[in-house]
């Protein structure tokens, strides 16, 4: 029982952290940076295969229920310009949305947990009696937010809600630490998806949660054109013709295909690597929070030192990681293009939206 209640309790830690996010000047990276570099990706995909679609993407946004971040977003861009950073921040914006109505913390995860040898057994009886279930709903809320996209009876509203939440949903299912936990003697309850598991921060001089190692990898600007620039060079590195993964969408069965790579990452080599626990991991819950805010907020580590990470899992990670940014930025332009076919056979991907407009004019 008391592994029992420490996994609900690291359930509700690992939301937490997962659902705040870090900020820019501590280690936050795949849930901004990386986010945003994925829509990139995906926009000069767009671009490529349909530009018919630019300017009825940017009039979709226009009709966003929370269109304030993209007011801001799209600062003094014009035409496409301002549409491709409306697209940009659509990926992040669920990470925006913290602590709004529209905020979900279950939807950026599915974990399956990965049992070490030294598991206790009690845990491993626990996990085993789940079965292959993971954590977080992070599948389930794809394939709603994909099908509202594709369908030609959602309102404009719902449809540039879901193509936000699609957006950023299939960028996490990509990341190998938001489809893993890690159960082990030093992790009896789980780490978390190495939230709680320190490494140290080859960039920083500072200690860093395993997970956040892997959200940030080396690109951590938001700045327009440092992320262009991520875009590019991934684009150069990893083209479409050099991922076999990629095929055409076949539909929402893709999904857990898509998230099942990721958890192979973690299960081959991702949690391969010397960590320390956090040291309040046997506390009550309201210490690890507080510790755990303090990092999030402010990138105070509760530990003061580390193990280093080794230089080849540091360049091993920096060549799966933008891999994994790739295939998240194609393939989200392959959802947008398979709902824009389908919404073409019976209308066009705005044409409800321009009904709209035509009705009620631009939202301000």
């Amino acid at each position: 029982m008391r592994i029992q209640r420490a996994l609900k309790r690291l359930i509700t830690l690992f939301g937490l952290a997962i659902g705040i996010g870090v900020p820019a000047q501590s280690a936050q990276a795949w849930d901004h940076p990386g986010h945003m570099t994925t829509a990139a990706i995906a926009f000069a995909e767009i671009e490529r295969v349909r530009p018919d679609l630019i300017d009825k993407i940017g009039l979709l946004m226009l009709k966003h229920p929370d269109p304030a971040p993209f007011w801001v977003a799209a600062g003094d861009g014009k035409g496409k310009e301002r549409t491709r950073r409306m697209f940009i921040e659509a990926a992040r914006w669920a990470d925006d949305a913290k602590f709004t109505g529209h905020d979900r913390p279950t939807w950026h995860t599915a974990r399956w947990t990965i049992i070490a040898d030294d598991a206790p057994p009690e845990a491993k009886a626990l996990i085993e009696a789940r079965g292959d279930k993971p954590l977080g709903n992070a599948l389930e809320a794809l394939r709603l937010n994909a099908t509202i996209i594709a369908n030609p009876e959602s309102k404009p509203e719902e449809r540039a809600l879901a193509l936000s939440w699609m957006m950023h949903i299939m960028g996490d299912i990509h990341q190998p630490l938001h489809v893993s936990d890690l159960v082990s003697k030093d992790f009896p309850s789980g780490n978390a998806a190495g939230t709680l598991a320190y490494v140290w921060d080859p960039l920083r001089d500072s200690a860093m949660p395993l997970h956040l190692l892997w959200d940030s990898n080396t690109r951590r600007s938001t700045k327009l054109e440092d992320v262009d620039g991520y875009a590019q060079e991934i684009m150069e590195q990893y083209p479409r013709s050099s991922l076999p993964e990629l095929a055409a969408f076949e539909g929402p069965e893709d999904f857990e295909k898509w998230a099942r790579e990721s958890h192979q990452v973690a299960v081959d080599w991702a949690y391969d690597i010397e960590a320390i626990p956090d040291p309040n991991l046997d506390a009550d819950s309201d210490r690890v929070i507080a510790n755990m805010m303090k990092y999030i907020l402010e990138g105070i580590s509760p530990v003061d030192e580390a193990p280093a990470v080794p230089d080849e899992y540091w360049e091993k990670l920096q060549e799966v990681a933008p891999r994994r940014m790739a295939l998240a930025g194609y393939r989200i332009a392959d959802i947008i293009l398979s709902a824009a076919d389908r919404l073409d056979a019976e209308r066009t991907l705005s044409g409800k939206v321009l009904d709209a407009m035509q009705r009620h004019g631009p939202t301000n």
